[in-house]
């Protein structure tokens, strides 16, 4: 019934917007609605922060905020863990993921947003290090840290004997402490990711490291639903509230401010 209702909802929704043919008129909808956003535990600062000061905010909570409040629904974080997280995803007890086509197996299972912001993998040396990253040969010989469960696609096919070394552990502060011991030659960090963290953690001392200006990997972060409930519609909605926002600039300065 919660689903048919929301079916119902957003039906209605459409009506009045294309019958009104205004988005002036966004902010009579219906208030009621909540979404469930999953958060899983690898959503790092500043895509999530859970801080007393700032919890339940971030990248991606200001921007789904941003986009749905007009539309008559708030948005509420859910932590879990990851596989727990996919399994309510496709068969209820949360609404909605971020994510990029790029990391999702069969993508296809999902109904997708425009993207509303790019994501650069990139290589984080040593300061002292002279290494380039020109293709993933460059790599051969060395040894990159990343993350435990991520997937790289570019390297993907490189890591092995007689290609590049992948030395995995479980955080962001892991890898910078593998390259300061000396026990990897790079590590692939998320370059919005690193950077907010060397302006708001200055016991990580950035001057230590140097971030190869050449990405590693590129994706598009989009918001994701499951199939099957209904989300059409809103989606048609939710893109047009995005567009919106590019335009105007709104959506750039939320970026901004974790730039």
């Amino acid at each position: 019934m919660r689903f048919l209702f929301k079916i119902l909802q957003l039906s209605f929704l459409l009506l009045l917007v294309e019958s009104a043919g205004s988005p002036g008129l966004a902010a009579e909808l219906p208030k009621t609605a909540e979404l469930v956003m999953f958060i899983a535990h690898a959503d790092v600062p500043p895509y999530y922060l859970n801080t007393a000061q700032a919890r339940g905010n971030g990248i991606l909570m200001d921007v789904l905020r941003a986009v749905v409040k007009p539309l008559g629904y708030t948005a509420t974080p859910r932590l879990l863990p990851d596989r727990r997280g996919w399994r309510m995803l496709e068969h209820g007890g949360v609404d909605i993921y971020a994510t990029a086509k790029e990391w999702v197996a069969a993508p296809e299972r999902f109904l997708w947003t425009d993207a509303f912001m790019p994501n650069e993998d990139v290589l984080l040396y040593p300061a002292t290090s002279t290494l380039r990253y020109t293709g993933p040969k460059s790599l051969y010989g060395k040894t990159v840290a990343g993350i435990r469960g991520f997937f790289y696609p570019a390297l993907a096919g490189h890591f092995g004997p007689g290609g590049i070394t992948r030395l995995d552990t479980t955080s962001p502060q892991a890898l910078l402490e593998l390259l300061r011991l000396g026990r990897a030659d790079a590590a692939l960090v998320n370059r919005t990711e690193i950077l907010w963290m060397f302006r708001n953690l200055p016991n990580l001392q950035p001057t230590l490291f140097r971030i190869d200006e050449t990405p590693v990997g590129t994706a598009e972060f989009r918001f994701l639903f499951p199939r099957g409930r209904g989300w059409e519609p809103f989606i048609d909605l939710f893109n047009g509230r995005l567009r919106e926002m590019k335009r105007d600039g709104s959506l750039k300065a939320i970026l901004d401010l974790y730039r």
